[in-house]
This record gives C-alpha cells, sequence and structure tokens, in this order.
C-alpha cells in the first residue's frame, strides 16, 4: 500500500465519520422533534431529510475507504 492510497482512504474515511456522527445527531434530533409536547413548535429544519443524507453519503464514503483500503496492496 502506497501512500497515496492511505491517504485516500483517511480522506473517505475522515469524512465517512463525520457524516455518520451528524447523521446520527440529525436522527436523535428528529427523534426530539417527533416527540415534544407543544404540537405547535415545529422546527424549521428537516431534521429527517438532513438524517438520511448524511446517513448516505456515510456508507458511500465508508464504503469507498474501504475498497481503496483493501484493494491497495
Amino acid at each position: 500500500m502506497d501512500l497515496d492510497s492511505l491517504s485516500t482512504f483517511s480522506e473517505f474515511a475522515s469524512v465517512g465519520a463525520f457524516a455518520l456522527i451528524c447523521g446520527v445527531l440529525a436522527g436523535l434530533r428528529e427523534r426530539r422533534e417527533r416527540r415534544r409536547r407543544d404540537l405547535d413548535r415545529i422546527s424549521a429544519v428537516p431534521w429527517q431529510f438532513i438524517s438520511a443524507l448524511c446517513s448516505m453519503l456515510a456508507i458511500i464514503c465508508l464504503a469507498t475507504a474501504a475498497k481503496v483500503y483493501f484493494a491497495g496492496g
């Protein structure tokens, strides 16, 4: 494994980890919004969409990082 593929792996892995953390936090925020007591206080942020988008980005980036890691030999 050369240094170029290692840096590509670390870039994809770090972006994937960050997107995964953002997706989990957005999912928790969306759950909190669904379970609110005052139904008139709605959020202007589409937390479900952000959670889904970040989760898809995390899956793509982490899968690409795994491919780069295991293909380099």
